[in-house]
């Protein structure tokens, strides 16, 4: 799967230096094609991650909390960096910052509860 992902990423490259000189409008069209096809690669293997992570986590107590919180903290962390990167390769460094550091600070807030979870049983081993 990694290989077909890297060749057919590497052969977009070569066709949007292409069209970047002759038809720049259908650059970001063809690299969303390509995160599309790379996505739909991708979908099979991580229904069985998520399938396998779920089956051990739901065993124990805190289990559909923290797989729900670490579903989230991914897709925060997915999205601030996509989006960051957007925005500093189209010249928004300041924009970019922004976004990265608003998805520091949720992810900060979503682990807030762990945090004070860890303080606690760190606490009981020191009593």
């Amino acid at each position: 799967m990694l290989i077909k992902i890297i060749l057919v990423g590497i052969t977009i490259c070569l066709i949007n230096i292409f069209l970047k000189k002759h038809l720049s409008e259908l650059v970001l069209p063809v690299e969303i094609v390509f995160l599309a096809f790379s996505v739909s690669l991708c979908v099979e293997y991580i229904q069985n991650v998520f399938s396998g992570l779920t089956e051990i986590l739901f065993r124990t107590q805190y289990g559909e909390e923290i797989f729900t919180s670490a579903v989230k903290g991914t897709g925060i962390c997915l999205l601030s960096k996509f989006s960051s990167d957007i925005c500093e390769e189209n010249g928004n460094k300041m924009i970019a910052d922004v976004i990265e550091f608003a998805g520091r600070i949720l992810l900060a807030v979503i682990a807030a509860p762990y945090i004070e979870l860890i303080m606690n049983i760190a606490a009981a081993f020191i009593k």
